[in-house]
């Protein structure tokens, strides 16, 4: 066995060992590493059963008011697009329905609906329809389930049928931010759900990893959000700029088809773009490490290690999620539009009333001082 080959493998070992602080990283274990980037090359994955080919770095259009990104993102070859019935009031779906007017056929839309009864669900859909400019979608999916409960929610599976059956939507599934891999696991065994969209980024744990490795062996494409777990400009880190790095560690995982990360600028969708068919580097892992150490203690990562732990049963995550929209994507827009949350702005009091808090990050997190960082940002003006 050459020398070359064995210190290659000792590096891999102690990235697994010492990377994020994570235990392994078994993904990491066939990766391949180079030495430069290559000239942005469009790649292609299969979303799961769906069938749909779609472009591995393709563009979460939460943020995004510009249409000018939507249009050199489409130029770029990037034909997959993340949008939901809420964000921005419904504006953010009408500047997707607009940009690909007459482009419909080249690209794939994926929105969302909040589950409620049959009417308001059905209300909603059409709303969408109307703003996207279509007469259906291509990915319909449920807006951040919590629960095991929810994912295999018989009344939310019939609905979902009925727009499949109706033409509205050609395939279903949901999207979470928090107890990704039991919410994985339980869709993996109903067979009910096409996609799921869940966040994923190099914070996260083997757990989570051998979950969305059972979902997509199971036939459920997987689209990983949140990839840069945090979205923070190289400004506030000193110069560092570890978000091609972030994105790439994510693709380096085979069993993700797409993810959507969330852009606002031409800079930033090329930059992303540019991560296609490139390999993850020595420099690129240094890169996270140093990320690393700069996100430890200073926002969520959506691990789910804290679940159950507030006696009130209060989801702390939801809550802290609104750190992360000031402090990492600079978006206090939706931080207004979480005050809109009633479920948000009863737990909030729940906290605000509690003189001790039993929840303990595994990450650092110092949940009771970012707690009251959450009330003062959810205070009306």
């Amino acid at each position: 066995m050459s020398s070359n080959k064995m210190d290659r493998r000792k590096f891999m070992k102690n990235v697994s060992a010492t990377v994020l602080g994570i235990a392994t990283i078994p993904w990491l274990e066939g990766t391949s590493f180079g030495k430069s980037e290559q000239g942005a090359k469009v790649e292609q994955r299969t979303l799961g059963k769906t069938g749909l080919k779609v472009t591995s770095v393709s563009m979460g259009v939460m943020n995004c008011s510009d249409p000018a990104v939507l249009q050199r993102a489409f130029d770029l070859g990037i034909n997959f697009y993340d949008t939901a019935d809420c964000y921005m009031g419904g504006r953010n779906e009408e500047l997707v329905g607009k940009a690909f007017e007459g482009k419909r056929q080249q690209v794939f839309i994926q929105t969302k609906v909040h589950d409620g009864d049959e009417k308001k669900m059905r209300a909603s859909v059409e709303r969408s329809l109307r703003r996207l400019r279509t007469e259906y979608i291509d990915v319909l999916i449920w807006h951040n389930f919590n629960s095991t409960k929810e994912v295999s929610d018989p009344k939310l599976f019939e609905f979902m049928t009925k727009m499949k059956k109706e033409g509205k939507a050609r395939f279903t599934g949901f999207s979470s931010h928090s107890n990704m891999a039991s919410l994985l696991k339980e869709a993996s065994q109903s067979n009910q759900h096409d996609v799921a969209l869940v966040s994923y980024n190099f914070t996260h744990s083997k757990n989570l990893k051998e979950a969305v490795a059972l979902a997509a062996k199971s036939g459920i494409g997987i689209v990983a959000m949140k990839t840069q777990s945090g979205g923070y400009k190289k400004e506030k880190m000193g110069g560092l700029n570890p978000h091609q790095a972030a994105l790439k560690y994510v693709l380096t995982d085979q069993n993700v088809s797409c993810a959507v990360p969330g852009v606002t600028t031409v800079e930033e969708i090329e930059e992303c773009a540019a991560v296609m068919r490139t390999l993850l580097t020595e420099q690129n892992i240094d890169e996270l490490k140093r990320y690393h150490g700069f996100l430890r203690g200073r926002i969520c990562t959506f691990c789910g290690g804290c679940s159950g732990e507030c006696s009130y049963g209060v989801a702390h995550q939801d809550l802290l999620r609104v750190v992360a929209y000031h402090e990492g994507y600079g978006e206090d827009r939706l931080i207004r539009e979480a005050l809109e949350d009633k479920e948000l702005a009863k737990n909030i009091q729940l906290c605000s009333d509690c003189s001790s808090c039993s929840v303990v990050c595994r990450r650092g997190l110092d949940v009771k001082a970012q707690m009251k960082v959450v009330q003062t940002l959810l205070r009306p003006s």
